[in-house]
This record gives C-alpha cells, sequence and structure tokens, in this order.
C-alpha cells in the first residue's frame, strides 16, 4: 500500500490530500500495476514536493545530467539496498510554474495538470518507462484510468 508525504516549497495553495485521494484510489483499484516485486501487505511513502523551476533546474541537472527545468521528476528506490529505510518507495519533485505554462498550452487548469504529472510520476516510480511509443501509450492510458475516478 502507498502512503504520502506531501511538502509545498511554493507559496501556491495546493492541498497534499488532493494527492492522498489519487494514492488511494491506486491502491484500491489498480493493484495490478504494482511490481510483483512489491510486498502489497508492507507500507510503502512515496513523497511528493512541489517546487519552482530553479530548484527544479538544479535537481534535473544532479539526478538527470540535464541542466535546465523540467515538469516533474521521479527517483524511484523500489529495489535499492543504498536508500536508508526499506519503505521509501520514491520521491516525486513536481515544478508548480511549469505545471501552471503546461496547463495554459493543453488548454485546462494548473490544477489538473500537476495531478497528471502526480500520477506519471508515481508510475515512473511502480517501474512503468515510456521510451517506446506504446509504452507511453500505456502509461497514458492508465493516468487517464486513474485521473478518471478522481
Amino acid at each position: 500500500m502507498l502512503h504520502l508525504e506531501f511538502y509545498n516549497e511554493t507559496k501556491d495553495p495546493v492541498s497534499g490530500r488532493i494527492f492522498e485521494e489519487i494514492l488511494n484510489i491506486m491502491n484500491e483499484n489498480f493493484k495490478e500495476i504494482f511490481p510483483d516485486t512489491l510486498d502489497k501487505r508492507k507500507q510503502y511513502f512515496i513523497s511528493c514536493t512541489l517546487i519552482d523551476d530553479k530548484l527544479m533546474k538544479e535537481i534535473n541537472k544532479q539526478y538527470r545530467g540535464i541542466d535546465k527545468t523540467t515538469d516533474v521528476v521521479s527517483l524511484g528506490y523500489l529495489g535499492e539496498n543504498s536508500f536508508p529505510g526499506n519503505d521509501m518507495a520514491g520521491e516525486i519533485f513536481i515544478s508548480v510554474p511549469t505545471a501552471t505554462k503546461q496547463a495554459k498550452k493543453l488548454d485546462h487548469d494548473a490544477l489538473t495538470e500537476i495531478k497528471f504529472l502526480f500520477v506519471h510520476g508515481v508510475l515512473h516510480i511502480l517501474g512503468y518507462e515510456h521510451r517506446e511509443e506504446k509504452d507511453f501509450q500505456i502509461m497514458m492510458e492508465l493516468t487517464n484510468q486513474i485521473l478518471a475516478l478522481k
């Protein structure tokens, strides 16, 4: 079962309850998406931190070697022996300014975009990738199913 640790490092009034509800939906309706290596009886935590573009640029450079901002970075720790404690599944960092810009381009509100990025990050933590188009379509379909229940 996945649980949330939420941090908002921005001035935007976004509540962690939104993300808790999404994780609850995933826990109740989408257990088949969890990797077989995940002990489904155990409690795992995902941290989600809302940040600005400056900090996102630093995180993106440090962890991905890309010296520019991005919308979301997720760091997965499932199966990692080096992470202190074995109950942390991963971390998600979402740039609120970038999400807001993307939302305007896609003609929806910023909160919708932030929720989308959160689900996207959780799926990455669970082992989903989108290097190929078919994998991208699987992630998009799962994301849309999860958000439709919200």
